[in-house]
């Protein structure tokens, strides 16, 4: 009896040890490859994974320098604007058309690498750790971030051209001005008459220029100060023209010329705030959106550098039995 009752307890000892070990192989079978707790089943896939996304990373740190330069060369592009100096423009433009170039050449290079590292792609959970799965996707979510680069560049270097050109009439036109008004306080007004025509054709062309911007740029401000120096230059002529028909004597005709040049001048802009006004409005008529999109890359990309580095020193996969 008692020997019955030791093989009953036995045989309920053993089946209770065989049901917890099988219950303990059954939780690690069901533990996810890529957890730290079955880390030897993607160590090797790991291990491949690791060095590709290091030179996805380096890729991604040159594309990020060559876009914050652009950056930096469109900042200056627009002061070269502001400064009407088309040649130094020009030399700025041409510096960001090659780094534009560089933008798209990195792209293409981090797209390359994006492409080569092993193990991603479907089933990837069951080859790679999710600390490497992360590093992937982190780095595949920038692909992208350049794409409008180039087309905004070109919008932004076309529209700069012109927002210099007109800067440097304006400057230009109000130099010719002082250099007719110059011989005639002189006496000389027939010289005067005769350089007065160079104005005239360079307001003629800035008018030109603000149609071109008309489609896309608030030219109200400019056509005020395109009229009020019209305006002058026509009183200036005529005033000129008077003096030299009255042949030294003070006519009727020579005082009115007088009144209405001093009443064209008193409208004249007193210093050059007008021009600032002038370019802030060909800058919010595109110029300042194409610096800020290049702006918003360049940040973009810093942050997915930053965030990148951050997990590459964090992830250090090492095999465990």
């Amino acid at each position: 009896m008692v020997r019955r009752v030791a093989l009953a307890v036995g045989w309920v000892v053993l089946s209770a040890l065989i049901a917890f070990g099988a219950a303990g192989v059954v939780a690690a079978i069901n533990r996810p490859a890529g957890t730290p707790a079955r880390a030897e089943l993607t160590w090797a896939g790991d291990q491949a994974a690791t060095p590709a996304l290091d030179a996805a990373t380096q890729e991604l740190a040159t594309l990020s320098d060559e876009v914050d330069g652009l950056a930096s060369t469109a900042r200056q592009s627009l002061t070269d604007v502001v400064g009407g100096d088309p040649s130094a423009l020009s030399d700025t433009i041409d510096t960001g058309t090659m780094q534009v170039a560089a933008v798209k050449a990195g792209a293409d290079r981090l797209a390359t690498a994006l492409e080569a590292i092993p193990g991603v792609g479907e089933g990837a959970g069951l080859r790679l750790s999710n600390g490497v799965i992360d590093r992937y996707q982190a780095l595949a979510s920038t692909q992208g971030m350049t794409a409008g680069l180039e087309a905004n560049w070109l919008a932004f270097t076309g529209r700069a051209v012109g927002a210099a050109r007109l800067t440097g009439l304006l400057t230009r036109h109000d130099r010719e001005t002082a250099a007719a008004a110059k011989q005639g306080a002189a006496g000389h007004y027939k010289r005067a008459l005769g350089l007065l025509d160079t104005p005239d054709a360079t307001l003629a062309e800035a008018r030109q220029l603000r149609d071109d911007l008309a489609s896309t740029t608030d030219v109200n401000t400019l056509t005020q100060w395109l009229d009020r120096n019209a305006t002058y230059d026509a009183a200036l002529r005529d005033l000129y023209q008077s003096l030299l028909d009255a042949r030294g004597r003070v006519t009727s005709a020579v005082r009115k010329a007088f009144a209405a040049e001093a009443a064209a001048r008193r409208q004249l802009p007193a210093d050059t705030r007008g021009l600032v006004v002038i370019m802030g409005d060909v800058a919010r008529g595109g110029l300042n959106q194409a610096v800020i999109s290049i702006e918003q890359a360049r940040g973009a990309l810093a942050s997915a550098l930053e965030l990148q580095q951050q997990m590459q020193s964090g992830v250090s996969p090492s095999p465990q039995g």
